[in-house]
């Protein structure tokens, strides 16, 4: 019985002991199994596949064409750089433009914005190729057309390259001064192309209806890479309205920097005219007859400095063109007739004359002053100082025509002008922002810390010739020192 029951035991251990190995090997087969799909899903991923199956697996139909570049991107690597665009070449042949166009790869303003100089290097290049032409438009139809005649002879001087480059430079100045740098780089785009509509190979039918800034904004738009500007449409608009009521900070810095470019152009010419050189466009005249006032004497001492063609006059028709002005040409038909050059060298002694304005400045009879100065640096003198120093250095010279001249003689407005003239023109003491150069003073409006403004007509000096600013103020009477602001009145006429 006991070897019975001995022998049971051994049997069901047995048992237990294959039980245990089934198991293993079972869990060994799924291991193996597992193992072995695995294997084969890796295999998939590694398995060629032809274009042509591809495509299938995409679209689902042979049929269908597929372009090589619709599937580059399956196998491109995300990291591969841009190709980079092949970086223009334009080449300049005229000296201005190319030195520009260095400026503008230069200017600091331009760094952040290399779409605008890009635009800008191709309006460059249409400029330097057909820039030579005239600047002015000769259409009765156009804004220009109805300039004066003299004032298209001056102005027709400038070429169009040149007069371009001009209202591009006073974008520059006048922003800076603004400290509106950020606007540089389109209102560049407007300066140089502004006028693009003068050029012969697009003079068609808006050229023909005077509209030069249309035809401007034509060209413009077909330039490759200025519809992608951002404020492309507010740049065509300035072009657009340069000639009228521009809008915004971009338009009216075109427009005031085409005007102050037409001046400068303006005071070049005649300048030169001046100093020897002829107006090519202007035919000789015979010299006029010069009016009573102006009778020479022995001395010669008021004899016209300008024969021919009255430049004085046809300064203040320009100008009047240039800045829509009204009244100002018009000075030419009082009774006094057109302010004239002299040739005052036979009396006049600029370091002298400045000398004796002095005692002038900040002295008060009265109620009454003649001279001021001001703490920026200028001093305003009314006309009748520089009349009253004029005829005592007359007389010491022994001009008596001029020395006396009777109060209120129209004469005198030209030995003011003239006297002006040589104080501006060869020793810059005179303030040309505050007047014109056609002009010998202007008026003014003075704003007082108390009490009601004036008004006066003053001639603006530097104050350099006349000593320390800081010791003219100090030597100031408080009446003096009410004095606040002086501002031009821009809408008044000068002389």
């Amino acid at each position: 019985m006991r070897v019975l029951l001995a022998w049971l035991a051994t049997v069901a251990w047995v048992e237990d002991l294959v039980r245990l190995a089934i198991a293993l090997a079972l869990i060994m087969a799924v291991i193996v199994l597992t193992l072995l799909a695995f294997a084969r899903k890796d295999g998939a991923l590694v398995q060629e596949v032809s274009l042509r199956a591809l495509a299938k697996m995409l679209w689902g139909n042979q049929n269908d064409t597929i372009h090589i570049s619709e599937l580059v991107t399956y196998w491109r690597k995300a990291t591969s750089p841009p190709v980079p665009e092949a970086e223009e070449v334009i080449k300049l042949h005229q000296p201005r433009a190319v030195a520009f166009l260095e400026n503008i790869r230069e200017w600091v303003w331009f760094k952040k914005f290399p779409d605008q100089q890009a635009v800008c290097g191709r309006i460059l290049k249409i400029l330097d190729q057909e820039g030579l032409c005239p600047s002015v438009v000769n259409l009765s139809s156009d804004n220009e057309g109805n300039w004066d005649e003299n004032t298209y002879r001056i102005l027709g001087q400038t070429t169009l390259l040149d007069h371009s480059l001009n209202v591009a430079e006073q974008v520059v100045k006048l922003l800076s001064e603004s400290k509106d740098w950020h606007v540089i780089p389109d209102t560049m785009v407007a300066a140089l192309a502004h006028d693009l509509g003068k050029i012969e190979s697009v003079r068609g039918y808006l050229y023909s209806l005077g509209e030069h800034p249309l035809a401007a904004g034509r060209v413009l738009s077909s330039l490759k890479g200025f519809r992608q500007l951002l404020r492309s449409e507010e740049i065509e608009r300035a072009i657009k309205l340069h000639h009228k009521m521009p809008e915004g900070l971009l338009g009216k810095t075109l427009k005031k920097a085409d005007q102050n470019a037409r001046q400068q152009e303006l005071d070049q010419v005649v300048a030169e005219h001046e100093a020897g050189g002829t107006m090519e466009a202007a035919p000789p005249e015979p010299p006029p007859a010069p009016p009573p006032a102006l009778a020479t004497g022995s001395n010669n001492c008021l004899v016209p400095l300008l024969t021919g063609q009255d430049r004085a006059q046809a300064a203040w028709q320009a100008q009047a063109d240039i800045f829509g002005e009204t009244g100002v040409a018009d000075q030419g038909n009082q009774a006094s007739g057109v302010p004239k050059l002299l040739d005052i060298s036979a009396w006049f002694d600029a370091a002298r004359f400045l000398e004796e304005l002095k005692p002038y400045i900040n002295r008060m009879k009265g109620r009454m002053f003649m001279a001021f100065s001001m703490p920026e640096g200028v001093v305003y003198f009314q006309a009748k100082v520089l009349e009253e120093v004029a005829r005592k250095q007359a007389q010491r010279a022994g001009c008596m025509a001029v020395a006396s001249l009777a109060q209120r003689n129209p004469a005198m407005r030209h030995v003011l002008f003239s006297i002006v003239h040589r104080l501006r023109v060869e020793h810059d003491v005179i303030d040309r922002g505050l007047i014109k150069d056609a002009f010998f003073g202007g008026y003014f409006n003075i704003t007082r810390k108390i009490g009601k403004g004036m008004q006066g007509f003053y001639t603006p000096f530097h104050a350099e010739p006349f000593g320390s600013i800081a010791e003219m103020e100090q030597a100031k009477p408080d009446m003096l020192r009410d004095i606040q602001k002086v501002s031009p009145m821009l809408d008044s006429k000068a002389e």
